[in-house]
C-alpha cells in the first residue's frame, strides 16, 4: 500500500487523504451513534440541545471524538507511516527540544496581543460584534457541555477535547498537511504559512483567527526543528487541558483577557531572540 501511494501524484495523495479521513469519520460516527442508541435509548436522535444539556458525555462520543479520530488522525497517521520525513528536517537534539519548547510559551503569553490585533481587524471591518456573539455562545455551549472539575463530561472532555484533539490535529495539519507541503516545494514558509491558514480558518472562530494561525505557526515551526509531532501534540494538548480548566471554572487569568506588559514585554523579547537564534544568526554566518 505504501508503494502503492507513493507513485500517486502530490494533488491525488491528499485527496486520497481526505477521502480516507472523510470515510473514517462517516464509519466511526456511525459506529459510535449505533452502540450509544442501543446502551442510551432514552436519549433522543434529533433534538442536538437536549444531547448536549442531558447526555454531554455520549454527545462528545458521537460528535468529537469521529471528527478527531476518522478525519485528521486516520489520514495523518497513515500518511506519517507511508512517507518519510528524514530527509525534511533537521536531526533531533536538545537544542531543538529546547528551542521547540521556548517558542511555544513565548507564542502563549502572546495570545492576547494576537487576540486584541484580531479584535482590531474585526472592529474596523464592522463584524467584530456578530463575531463576538458567537464566540460567547459557543464558550457557554462548550463550559456547558463539559460541565465542572469534578464531573465525568469534565473528564471525557479533556481525553476528547483536550488530548486526543491535540494529537489528531498535529498528525492531520502537521505531519501531514505541513509536511505534504513542504515535501512537495521545497518551500520552508510557504508549508508553515499555508498549513497555519488552514488550521485557523476549519476552526471556524475567525474572532481568533490571528492567535490560531500564530499558533499554527508555531507548531510548524516546532516540528520541523524537533523532528518529532508529538513535542507539538503533548504541547497542544496541555493547551488545551489547560484552557477547558480555565473555561470550565471562569478563571480565565487577567494577563490572558487583556494585553499584559509583564508578560507581552518578555515574551516579544523571547520570541525575537528565538527567531535570531535560528534564522538571522545563521543566515550571517
Amino acid at each position: 500500500m505504501r508503494e502503492r501511494f507513493q507513485t500517486l501524484s502530490p494533488f491525488t495523495q491528499i485527496v486520497a487523504l481526505i477521502a480516507v479521513g472523510a470515510v473514517g469519520y462517516v464509519m466511526i460516527s456511525m459506529l459510535s451513534t449505533s452502540i450509544i442508541g442501543e446502551l442510551y435509548p432514552e436519549m433522543p436522535t434529533k433534538d442536538l440541545g437536549v444531547q448536549q444539556e442531558k447526555f454531554p458525555v455520549q454527545f462528545m462520543m458521537m460528535y468529537f471524538l469521529p471528527l478527531q479520530v476518522g478525519f485528521l488522525l486516520l489520514p495523518g497517521l497513515l500518511y506519517a507511516s507511508w512517507t518519510s520525513s528524514n530527509n525534511l528536517t533537521p536531526t533531533p537534539s536538545i537544542s531543538g527540544l529546547l528551542w521547540s519548547v521556548l517558542l511555544f510559551i513565548a507564542v502563549f503569553l502572546l495570545l492576547p496581543f494576537f487576540s486584541e490585533l484580531n479584535n482590531w481587524l474585526t472592529e474596523y471591518f464592522g463584524v467584530h460584534g456578530e463575531m463576538l456573539r458567537q464566540k460567547m455562545r459557543s464558550d457557554e455551549q462548550m463550559r456547558r457541555l463539559i460541565g465542572e472539575p469534578h464531573e465525568l463530561s469534565f473528564i471525557v472532555g479533556i481525553v476528547i477535547v483536550g488530548i486526543i484533539t491535540g494529537i489528531a490535529e498535529e498528525f492531520g495539519f502537521r505531519r501531514m498537511l505541513f509536511f505534504h507541503i513542504l515535501q512537495n516545494t521545497g518551500r520552508l514558509w510557504l508549508a508553515v504559512l499555508s498549513s497555519a491558514f488552514l488550521f485557523a480558518l476549519l476552526h471556524f472562530n475567525y474572532l481568533q483567527f490571528i492567535p490560531l494561525m500564530s499558533f499554527g505557526v508555531a507548531l510548524s515551526l516546532m516540528l520541523y526543528y524537533s523532528g518529532s509531532v508529538w513535542v507539538g501534540a503533548v504541547l497542544h494538548a496541555i493547551n488545551n487541558i489547560v484552557n477547558l480548566w480555565w473555561l470550565s471554572t471562569d478563571s480565565f487569568p487577567r494577563w490572558m483577557e487583556e494585553i499584559d506588559l509583564t508578560t507581552t514585554i518578555p515574551s516579544t523579547l523571547l520570541l525575537m531572540g528565538l527567531l535570531y537564534f535560528k534564522f538571522y544568526r545563521r543566515r550571517i554566518r
